[in-house]
């Protein structure tokens, strides 16, 4: 998940009330309860109890907590980046790879987690979850290479895909069906602010204000407050009883589970990511990257083939192979991420080393993109409760996506023009737009996602959602990494070539005379631009084809109260009818 990631749990669709505001709210956090689906499947849950509202608000502040610090993590990362790579002595092709190494593990375990939570127990998931991460980020902040960074950054991320996954299905189960949507709001609001304080966050602690605090307390502040919220959590939910999978055991789960289609799928992604890894060192003509980068796609073609035959409980329904809107949902999605993630750290590199701006400075620079992205989504909301109340289908939903990826094209294609010299205006502008338009889409995807499958497939399409979702987000920024590496070394002036850690992207704009100054400034930005020469096209190809997704009409009242009582019973997540295309 988002930046970052860029991604927010969505929830079941809510019945609206007859108040606008209310009507609004219900549609921001509609996609705000998906994880809970995902791992209640098709097992028999607990009915949700009635509990006090001083116990609902601590565990919801703990839930808080937790979700801001692993939300945070995959993007804190991106403003403090240039001064880690300096410090620590990484070469160029590492730089990526302290985000990518969070992202990757954050997506290879997300389909475990559901079936964990059912095995296990859903607070034993999220306790365990916390630790991990708490201890991946001992190890970040105390490691002494770049290797070592990269290897504990992604032992945080399995621990923050759990705290994702678990954060959400907990507090669903607490809260009665009725009232999710009002309490959904303030993780919600958590995860917007994530998005917001990540790079402002990694600014300050990377600005070298203090001999003692630097870069690595970006990592050593979440241990405080994991402890904070561990302990808030264990006390309010001491004696709660939460759903768990009444027929769940461990020869189900080894039996049923799909682990040769998560191998495939994340085998596939990881090809990828290597191999274009192996393309800033070695570059295109190497054996090993051109084996990588033609195994990956190859991987994954065999991976969507036994998806669609395999006997197992498959990682993607078969509607995702079948749907034509189905498959456009996750094209939107997986391009959306894409351009969203390498414009969070690219955009911040650019402001550093072709600006000469402290980490700092990038981070508060930054705001117009990520305050857009995080607010865009707001009126997004109002707009689609309105228009979903006048028309009961999912055109709102549809015209936003729309929407989004023509603002969201426009605004990377404006950025496409940044110079080494561009005006203060256009330095601000143009991210804004971006970040409005890649805001929009945020949550209106997935509600058109599981209007588009059949009930019995919502908990498997979760999970691929999910899994789509992060993936793009970390192939994205694995090739930005390359792109942006591999327009560098040719633009660069013959004594600035990269070699090893010779670069500091802090100090290019000290560099004497001022005629060489501009020219590796120049070729910097030129750099950065090739990023997002490739990102505005890839947002357009989802902007034409986004059109042609279907409509489909909105669940009524008694619907969505069957829905909800089929998710709470053993027999019948499968049993309701079609959804009605219009």
């Amino acid at each position: 998940m988002s930046l970052v990631n860029p991604a927010r749990p969505p929830m079941p669709p809510h019945t609206p009330s007859c108040s606008s505001c209310s009507k609004a709210a219900s549609a921001f956090s509609d996609t705000v309860h998906a994880s809970d689906l995902a791992s209640i499947d098709s097992h028999e849950v607990t009915k949700p109890q009635k509990h006090s509202l001083s116990r609902l608000l601590f565990v919801h502040i703990g839930a808080a907590m937790t979700l801001f610090l692993a939300t945070t993590d995959s993007t804190i990362v991106s403003t403090s980046l240039p001064t880690i790579v300096s410090e620590l002595h990484a070469t160029q092709s590492q730089y990526t790879w302290v985000g990518v190494a969070y992202m990757l593990t954050q997506t290879a375990c997300q389909p475990l987690y559901g079936r964990l939570s059912d095995l296990i127990g859903r607070k034993n998931v999220l306790y365990a979850s916390m630790m991990i991460f708490a201890l991946g980020s001992l190890l970040c902040g105390a490691a002494k290479s770049i290797m070592c960074l990269i290897i504990f950054r992604g032992l945080a991320g399995l621990g923050g895909g759990g705290i994702v996954s678990s954060v959400w299905v907990i507090t669903s189960e607490i809260v009665e069906p009725h009232k999710r949507a009002k309490w959904s709001q303030a993780l919600s609001i958590t995860w917007s602010c994530s998005a917001i304080a990540g790079p402002i966050l990694g600014g300050l602690f990377s600005t070298g204000f203090s001999a003692t605090i630097n870069w690595r307390w970006a990592f050593y502040m979440n241990l405080p407050v994991c402890l904070v919220a561990f302990l808030l959590l264990s006390l309010s939910l001491r004696n709660v009883t939460l759903g768990q999978a009444q027929h769940a055991s461990w020869k189900s789960f080894a039996g049923k589970f799909d682990f040769l289609g998560l191998l495939l799928f994340m085998l596939g992604t990881s090809c990828l990511v290597i191999g274009f890894s192996f393309a800033m060192s070695n570059g295109w003509a190497s054996p090993s990257t051109l084996l990588l980068v033609i195994l990956g796609p190859v991987i994954l073609i065999c991976g969507g083939f036994y998806e669609v035959y395999t006997t197992r409980e498959a990682l993607f329904p078969p509607a995702a192979f079948k749907s034509l809107t189905v498959v456009i949902i996750l094209t939107v999605t997986f391009l959306h991420n894409f351009a969203f993630t390498a414009g969070t750290f690219y955009l911040a590199l650019y402001f550093q080393a072709v600006n000469g701006m402290t980490p700092l400075q990038a981070g508060v620079q930054m705001l117009p993109y990520s305050l857009g992205s995080s607010l865009a989504s707001m009126p997004a909301a109002w707009f689609i409760g309105f228009w979903q109340q006048r028309k009961n289908d999912t055109s709102g939903q549809k015209w936003t996506i729309v929407g989004g990826l023509l603002v969201s094209t426009l605004g990377f294609g404006l950025m496409i023009t940044l110079r080494d010299a561009s005006p203060h205006i256009m330095q601000i502008c143009f991210p804004l737009i971006a970040g409005i338009g890649v805001g929009l889409l945020f949550h209106a995807p997935y509600q058109v996602f599981v209007k588009a499958l059949h009930p019995s497939q919502l908990a498997t399409g979760t999970s691929a959602f999910f899994l789509v979702r992060f993936t793009g987000a970390t192939i994205g920024l694995a090739v930005a990494g390359m792109v942006f590496d591999r327009q560098l070394s040719h633009a660069l002036p013959i004594g600035y070539q990269i070699q090893g850690s010779s670069i500091n992207w802090r100090l290019l704009s000290l560099i004497e005379p001022l005629s060489l100054r501009t020219e590796v400034l120049s070729a910097v930005a030129l750099a950065i631009q090739s990023v997002w020469i490739v990102s505005a096209p890839l947002l357009g190809v989802a902007l034409v084809i986004s059109p042609f997704m279907k409509c489909f009409s909105v669940a009524d009242t008694n619907h969505d109260a069957n829905q909800e009582k089929t998710l709470h019973n053993k027999s019948c997540i499968g049993s309701p009818q079609p959804q009605n295309e219009v």
